[in-house]
């Protein structure tokens, strides 16, 4: 897949903010700082997804958007002894709304936090109304490895094991 980079992607105006060429993020990369790489497209609508990579912080996010340019499906993952571990998903829902990129509000929101040691947290936000649970479970499916610059595929993989 080919990738285009800026510093971050604007979801207000559904474009990146700060452009970078190839050679400035791999060096953001190989320093830590902050990018943010969409798939290179002939289109001029909103990408379906978003990489976030900011190792000085040891994290990567990949964002799966919606037709509106809209958060969908976000996964966060932690570097954790050289590794890439899981540990965040959420799931946004808009109901009828057409609304489009950040100026949305998300009618549904369904989370899940996970620990290296087996424990998942579920918080499910509807309107006013808010739940959470706890539980043991299985935690191996959720370790990847950090990826080189714009080797990203296996980031992207947007079915993946989760409750």
């Amino acid at each position: 897949m080919n990738w285009t980079y800026s510093e971050r992607w604007n979801k207000l105006t559904e474009r990146p903010m700060t452009p970078l060429t190839e050679k400035k993020a791999r060096s953001r990369h190989s320093t830590g700082q902050l990018y943010t790489a969409v798939p290179a497209s002939d289109t001029q609508g909103s990408p379906a997804l978003r990489v976030e990579i900011r190792w000085e912080t040891e994290y990567a996010g990949v964002i799966f958007m919606d037709h509106y340019g809209r958060d969908e499906l976000r996964y966060s993952f932690s570097v954790i002894n050289g590794r890439l571990f899981l540990d965040g998903v959420r799931r946004y829902e808009y109901g009828n709304s057409t609304v489009r990129g950040g100026y949305a509000n998300a009618t549904y929101m369904e989370s899940y936090d996970f620990t290296p040691d087996g424990i998942a947290h579920r918080t499910v936000e509807s309107g006013a109304d808010s739940s959470r649970e706890s539980r043991e479970m299985d935690v191996t499916l959720n370790w990847e490895r950090v990826p080189e610059f714009g080797e990203y595929n296996s980031l992207v993989r947007r079915d993946r094991e989760h409750p």
